[in-house]
């Protein structure tokens, strides 16, 4: 990723007392030709260690991702979810976009 360039950005929380990665999101940056080669953002790999959870660790994972998108010069920001998170990801001003739902994959693993 350090030879990537301005496309992967990795933001940790760190437990400085334990010395030890509690929770991480990626912002994956992208130019769009369709959109004359403006960027856009999608929000990845975000995790949160199961012991600290409920300490509001999540939402600065996912607020910062915005504020780093935004000044970036992203014209939107996006993301894929599991159902059960919808409520948590709408809360911080994510919304789903009619028309535009399904989530498809191909694996190769």
């Amino acid at each position: 990723m350090k030879n990537a360039g301005d496309i992967y950005y990795v933001t940790v929380i760190e437990d400085i007392e334990l010395g030890k990665i509690v929770g991480s999101a990626t912002l994956l940056v992208e130019q769009k030709f369709i959109h004359a080669c403006a960027k856009r953002a999608r929000i990845e790999d975000v995790v949160v260690s199961d012991a600290y959870r409920g300490k509001q660790l999540g939402k600065l994972l996912i607020v910062t991702m915005g504020a780093l998108g935004k000044a970036l010069g992203c014209y939107k920001i996006s993301l894929d979810c599991r159902d059960a998170m919808l409520g948590f990801y709408e809360s911080l001003g994510f919304n789903r976009e009619e028309g535009n739902s399904n989530f498809m994959v191909c694996r190769y693993e």
